[in-house]
């Protein structure tokens, strides 16, 4: 059955600075433990001060002011805020939320009795049954349907599998999917990319019809004010040139990165080797924990990061949120590699107790990264292993690095 969640924390500086245990810390560390506060994947739910919710008139739903986070296995989402809501789960039931912009990411997802500014959405299967989104809706996933009580006031971009549109847009349409139905009214220029395009008898085209597609069907009773034309089909040529010409260049590039990430290894090993240990033995211990505080680091640092740019005073925050994505990326691998490493020491010594000589506690490391670097290399299953290299060793780090900042300011 699903349940409906709190927010798992308010993500303001204001909040995080009327704490005792963060009111020292620097810009850089803040952002850090913002981040990675040990509840926020948990389960475990910070102190709660406010009044128990037995307190409070059954009917009534409060308003967040603030940012509001939510992640569960299966999760009701009825948050209601004047800012952004991020959801994340199994199965998310969108139901009641209100919202500045609302970002959802699960298996399966439902819109429903839903207001916002702008949705994006990213699962399995989406159903966007009920909602008035006054801007923007950007969606993704193996089969999205979007009926006709979904109000979509600016314009849509749609990928995925297959793709069902009965909602109104009004703006422009864009969709690039393996089977496209379009049954309602577009206010501006539809672009449909797929195999099959069928406009149902309700469509309603404003602007041109642009398609690429290997058979156009229009129903009787669909209309299209603009003029319909193919899309061109997509000219490789130049893309193949460049290739060619910059080949040499992305082989020093990447031969001088691989360099840099045997050397970020071994001075991580030698300046934090407690950091490195107790990240190690999380992510050994509480694997499930490691990768999803990873994930959802991942998910809401370049999202958080994009609305800060936009923004006159959140610019700043917003830059450092990209720089420290960029750097923290080659130190998770960094910390996969350390596990990995230390993990076929412990099994090729029996002895699961770190190595006290420092050529054993730098080699095996090392020997770690380049099994890591390694498993890359593998055409297709390389790209999972490096994402959840880099997803299992940002968690452990960001969550173990949160918690040593703390301690040290206590």
């Amino acid at each position: 059955m699903h349940r409906a969640l709190k927010p798992i924390r308010k993500v303001t500086a204001m909040h995080l600075a009327r704490s005792p245990n963060w009111k020292r810390l620097t810009a850089i560390q803040l952002a850090v433990a913002l981040l990675a506060a040990p509840s926020a994947l948990t389960g475990q739910d910070a102190p709660d001060t406010e009044a128990p919710a037995s307190e409070a008139p059954a009917s009534e739903t409060p308003v967040e002011t603030d940012m509001v986070f939510v992640a569960e296995e299966n999760l009701t989402l009825a948050a209601a805020s004047s800012d952004d809501v991020f959801a994340a789960g199994s199965t998310i039931d969108a139901s009641g939320a209100v919202a500045d912009h609302l970002f959802l990411a699960g298996g399966d997802i439902a819109v429903s009795d839903t207001r916002a500014n702008d949705v994006i959405a990213i699962g399995g299967e989406i159903r966007l049954d009920d909602a008035v989104i006054t801007d923007d809706v950007i969606a993704a996933g193996g089969e999205i349907i979007a009926g006709q009580g979904f109000d979509i006031g600016g314009s849509a971009v749609f990928a995925g599998g297959s793709v069902r549109l009965e909602a109104p847009v009004g703006g422009d349409l864009r969709i690039g999917a393996s089977e496209i139905f379009v049954n309602s009214a577009i206010a501006g220029t539809a672009r449909l990319s797929g195999e099959s395009v069928m406009l149902g008898p309700q469509a309603r085209i404003g602007g041109d019809l642009l398609h690429r597609s290997t058979g156009l069907t229009v129903q009787p009773g669909a209309i299209i004010e603009g003029r319909t034309a193919a899309l061109p089909e997509p000219d490789h040529s130049t893309a193949e040139d460049i290739g060619r010409g910059a080949g040499q260049l992305f082989a020093i590039f990447g031969l001088s990165i691989l360099i840099s990430y045997f050397i970020l290894v071994v001075l991580l090993v030698v300046l934090v080797p407690g950091l490195m240990r107790s990240a190690s033995s999380m992510m050994q211990q509480r694997p499930w924990q490691s990768l999803g505080i990873g994930f959802f680091i991942a998910l809401i640092t370049p999202l958080s990061a994009f609305l800060l740019v936009t923004t006159v005073f959140g610019a700043p925050l917003g830059v450092l949120l990209i720089i420290m994505a960029v750097a923290l990326t080659p130190i998770a691998l960094a910390v996969t590699a350390y596990f990995v490493g230390m993990r076929a020491r412990a099994i090729a010594t029996r002895n699961p107790e770190p190595p006290q000589a420092v050529s054993a506690r730098i080699l095996w490391p090392v020997l770690g990264a380049l099994l890591v670097f390694a498993l890359t290399l593998i055409p297709l299953a390389g790209l999972l292993v490096w994402l959840l290299a880099m997803l299992f060793g940002l968690g452990a780090f960001a969550r173990q690095a949160a918690i040593a900042l703390a301690a040290r300011e206590n």
